[in-house]
């Protein structure tokens, strides 16, 4: 039974790593037995609700205590390169919230290291599971002279709160967040992008404050980016009246559109409406965790590292930077 401790126990880790690994998939083989998190408020809701686990304030004080083969870092992205170091030193494996890191300079000084390290690393990319966005993939043509266009739309009312008592505030200082919803949401998208698309050539983006003019960071991004498949368009906003996603992919034979509850397909033979998850749906959002966390288990146990999550991690953080530079000189740039 592999042995871990997960870092940070706010929303994400409440809402979706715990949980996940108290699923029987993951619960056979993996136990979170340590966490660590220095605010007592967050650590009281999360006690009650995973009385199982020993709680420290502290890092040091854990591993002095605890004899773990894994750490799940679900802190504030602004943490993450000095918890990815520390694990390293450790010695242990690592799985971590998006974004990787929150600079370029961190990424290109990590990216070696744990390429190099015989350790499992892994970001959490979750959305790569979906059956939604499974099915987009798939629907993309191998040959790159066919083109085709992808959108993603991303709407919300709000950065997300998070749980008492730091409510959004991480979220907006971009200190620890590296930005606004283009850094906070938008990453799974681009993700997702080169995951569907391969290498991104050329970026173009606009960052704005539509709604939210008291936030430190942005609450709107386009981003425009060229791939030799074709051509994605992510449109997100913290301005919105509702939540809601939507996304298409469209090509010269066929399209893919999904309108945040149902997917369809349109082509010459007609319309086919394609079962997909409810992602209202709690078990459908955690089961997703449960997936990727599978994986990063088999990966353990096996004995095969495979590194292609963390090249996807390194792009993923590449390309976030160009759309942030991008819409500073407010011109296209290659990535």
């Amino acid at each position: 039974m592999l042995k871990g401790a997960i870092i940070g126990v706010g929303k994400i880790a409440q809402e979706g790593h715990l949980p996940a690994f108290l699923d029987p998939e993951i619960a056979c083989s993996a136990e979170i037995v340590a966490a660590v998190d220095n605010n007592a408020e967050t650590v009281r809701l999360a006690r009650a609700k995973f009385p199982g686990i020993m709680y420290y304030s502290s890092v040091d004080e854990m591993f002095s205590r605890e004899d773990v083969d894994f750490i799940d870092i679900s802190s504030p992205p602004g943490t993450h390169a000095s918890l990815i170091e520390e694990g390293i030193r450790r010695g242990v494996h690592i799985l971590c919230e998006k974004p990787f890191v929150l600079s370029p300079f961190d990424a290109e000084r990590l990216y070696p290291v744990l390429t190099e390290d015989p350790k499992v690393f892994m970001p959490v990319h979750q959305y790569k599971y979906s059956p939604i966005w499974r099915t987009f993939r798939s629907e993309v043509p191998e040959d790159s002279l066919k083109k085709s266009l992808l959108q993603f739309n991303v709407f919300r009312t709000e950065a997300d709160k998070g749980i008492a008592p730091l409510g959004a505030r991480w979220r907006t200082n971009p200190l620890i967040s590296g930005g606004g919803i283009l850094s906070d949401t938008g990453v799974h998208y681009l993700y997702l992008a080169l995951w569907m698309f391969g290498e991104a050539r050329k970026v173009t983006s606009k960052i704005f404050s539509i709604s939210h003019t008291d936030y430190s960071v942005e609450d709107t991004a386009l981003v425009l980016l060229e791939f030799d498949k074709g051509i994605a368009q992510i449109s997100l906003t913290w301005g919105a009246d509702r939540r809601a996603n939507s996304a298409c992919l469209v090509n010269d034979s066929m399209s893919l559109v999904y309108n945040g509850t149902e997917l369809i397909k349109h082509s010459q033979q007609g319309s086919l409406k394609i079962p997909v998850p409810d992602a209202s749906d709690k078990k459908n959002y955690v089961a997703l965790y449960v997936s990727l966390i599978s994986d990063f288990l088999g990966q353990i146990t096996s004995g095969i590292k495979d590194n292609c999550h963390l090249d996807e991690a390194y792009k993923s953080i590449r390309l976030l930077h160009s759309c942030y530079r991008a819409a500073e000189l407010n011109q296209t740039i290659a990535v």
